[in-house]
């Protein structure tokens, strides 16, 4: 009996045994898997920065609207600074952000084409990608729009609007020796108006827009379309005072001169950074180039017309352009 008792002791002892045993495998296998799957769904780490605000209702805040389009829907995780000097801050930004694991860096604008380019070498296995600029890359690459379709439409409605046979442009960076929309659309009209360009670089002060604004009235321009960001409401605000229709861009900007606003060229930026999520989680990857987004990426539109537009002016824009203008 005595033996029987020692045998069964035993065999419970080694039944405990092999199920602690069992359960310490299944324990670190579930943490192998588990392990695995975080290893493989870990989302994507980007890095947005911008030298504007975030909360600037303007192009600052359109690096914000892109970092949460994108987390939306992709599996990344981004990060966006604001108010960054570009020339100062990205070197030591990109090192710390790099160390943190980040695979995709995005310049918010232009102003970063160029620090970047100088310091992609550092860093072959992370892309870099400007919103507009001109340096291109193994690892660096440029997402810019084509808005040559919607600035026909934009430059008809100015066409149409002047009096005095006069319009002007205020760009922020000088685009006359390219072939733009804006002057055909007008030509459509009637190809004796004249085109006053001026150039006011995008971080130039709103004073100084507004002073380029005052020369074009002064020399009888009574359309001014403006393309700066910082500084369109500077300049929307004077040419409403004295009486003048404008052209906003970016966003739909009938709300600052209501009766004085004959539309707007839209610039729906977060879309790129659809486009830049989209082709670099491809199999291919972002390609080192300029690439241009047009409609069919979603990046740009037309605002409705202002209620200086009759119906029948809308139409004929409509049919010219074969583009349904919002209403």
């Amino acid at each position: 009996m005595e033996a029987k008792k020692q045998v069964k002791y035993i065999l419970a002892i080694t039944l405990i045994v092999v199920s602690i045993f069992v359960i310490f495998l299944v324990f670190k296998s579930n943490q192998i898997m588990n392990n695995m799957n975080a290893s493989e769904t870990a989302p994507t780490k980007v890095l947005i920065l911008t030298t504007d605000r975030l909360n600037d209702q303007s192009w600052g805040s359109l690096a914000y609207k892109g970092k949460i389009l994108i987390e939306e829907e992709y599996n990344v995780t981004a990060e966006v600074l604001g108010e960054i000097n570009a020339e100062r801050d990205t070197s030591s930004l990109v090192e710390q952000y790099v160390e943190e694991g980040y695979e995709l860096i995005i310049g918010h604008g232009r102003e970063f084409s160029e620090p970047f380019y100088r310091i992609i070498n550092q860093y072959k296995n992370v892309q870099f990608v400007t919103l507009h600029g001109d340096n291109i890359a193994k690892n660096l690459a440029v997402y810019t729009f084509n808005q040559n379709e919607i600035e026909v439409i934009a430059g008809m409605a100015a066409g149409l609007k002047t009096k005095s046979n006069k319009i002007g442009l205020i760009d922020a960076v000088d685009n006359s020796h390219k072939d733009w929309g804006f002057s055909k659309g007008i030509e459509l009209i009637d190809d004796s108006i004249e085109l006053l360009y001026k150039v006011v670089p995008e971080r130039t002060s709103k004073s100084a827009a507004k002073l380029v604004a005052a020369e074009l009235i002064d020399q009888g321009v009574d359309v001014i379309y403006t393309k700066g960001n910082s500084y369109n409401q500077e300049v929307i605000n004077y040419a409403k005072e004295q009486g003048i229709y404008t052209i906003g861009y970016l966003e739909d900007q009938s709300y600052m001169a209501e009766n004085k606003v004959l539309t707007s060229v839209l610039n729906n930026v977060p879309m790129a950074y659809n486009a830049i999520l989209e082709d670099f989680l491809s199999e291919e990857g972002i390609k080192f180039e300029k690439k241009y987004l047009d409609d069919n990426d979603g990046v740009y539109g037309i605002a409705p017309f202002g209620p200086m537009f009759s119906e029948d002016e809308i139409e004929l824009i409509e049919e010219a352009t074969d583009y349904k203008i919002p209403r």
